[in-house]
C-alpha cells in the first residue's frame, strides 16, 4: 500500500503515521475514465487550459504553466507534496480535464482536492466522478478527511461536490486566492465510509 512511513510519536497526539501523497504509474481507473500523471503529449493542452481566465477564476485548482508541468510534476509526486493529474477516456485517451490532491496535512490525515474540466466535457457527470475518485483514493493512503474549497457563488462546483457525497460545512471568509487577493469560500468535506 502506498502509505507513508511511520515516525516518532507526535506531541500533538495525532498519531505516529506520517502520510505521503503517491500515485500509481498506471493511473487510477474508474467507470470509463482514468486519472493519470500528465505526460509530454498533455503539455500543450494543459498549458492552454490554465491560461484560460475561467479556470483561473474558479480557484479550486493549483494553476501551473508548461515549464512547471515539464519539470516539476514528477518531482512533486516523488516527495509527496502535490499530485496533479489529468482525467481521460480510458478507451480513446481523449483528455477531459484534471484533478489534484494537495495541501496534505500528514499528521492530521487531511488532504484537499481540486478538479477542472474543458468546456466540451462539462455537464456529463465527469467532475463528480473525479471528485469522488480522488477522495476514495486518498482514503486508501490513510487520509481521514478530504476537503474541497469552492469560491462562494460557484454553484456548479458546489453541485459537483454534493453529488459526490461531500457535506457542506460553511463559509470561510477572506481566504487567499492563488493569484493574489482574497475571497470567501465554501468548505466541503468527505470522511471514510460516507
Amino acid at each position: 500500500m502506498p502509505v507513508g512511513t511511520s515516525g516518532p510519536s507526535s506531541p500533538s497526539g495525532f498519531g505516529e503515521q506520517v502520510l505521503r501523497l503517491t500515485f500509481p504509474q498506471e493511473g487510477l481507473r474508474f467507470d470509463d475514465l482514468v486519472l493519470r500523471v500528465p505526460n509530454a503529449e498533455d503539455l500543450q493542452g494543459l498549458a492552454a487550459a490554465f491560461a484560460d481566465g475561467e479556470l483561473s477564476e474558479s480557484d479550486n485548482i493549483s494553476p501551473f504553466c508548461r515549464d512547471e508541468l515539464g519539470q516539476g510534476v514528477p518531482g512533486f509526486v516523488a516527495i509527496g507534496e502535490l499530485v496533479r493529474l489529468v482525467v481521460a477516456d480510458d478507451h480513446s485517451g481523449v483528455t477531459f480535464g484534471g484533478g489534484t490532491l494537495h495541501h496534505l496535512d500528514s499528521k492530521r490525515g487531511i488532504v484537499e482536492i481540486g478538479y477542472w474540466l474543458y468546456p466540451r466535457a462539462r455537464g456529463h457527470g465527469i467532475a463528480t466522478k473525479v471528485a469522488r475518485a480522488l477522495a476514495e483514493y486518498a482514503f486508501t493512503l490513510g487520509v481521514q478527511r478530504v476537503t474541497a474549497y469552492v469560491t462562494v457563488g460557484n454553484l456548479e462546483s458546489e453541485r459537483v461536490l454534493e453529488r459526490a457525497g461531500f457535506t457542506r460545512e460553511g463559509v470561510l471568509r477572506s481566504m487567499p486566492k492563488s493569484e493574489g487577493g482574497r475571497v470567501d469560500k465554501t468548505i466541503f468535506s468527505l470522511l471514510p465510509g460516507e
